[in-house]
């Protein structure tokens, strides 16, 4: 399951944590399901797309 997460604030969803505007830190809002609200990152699109997205899952292990 992948893991979208969007700055407070913010309309825009991403699930690649690869993408340089994947938010991290304080204050992030985070969804396991796909948002049915605001818009999805465009380079988390493309990344996607081109088989270059690192994603975040539920069921990862964290270090």
């Amino acid at each position: 399951m992948t893991v979208y997460r969007k700055k407070e604030g913010s309309d825009v969803w991403h699930w690649c944590t690869n993408c340089p505007e994947y938010p991290t830190g304080e204050n992030v809002i985070e969804r396991h399901s796909r948002p049915d609200y605001g818009t999805l990152c465009s380079l988390c699109e493309v990344k996607d797309r081109a088989g270059d997205c690192k994603k975040d899952s539920l069921f990862s292990v964290r270090k």
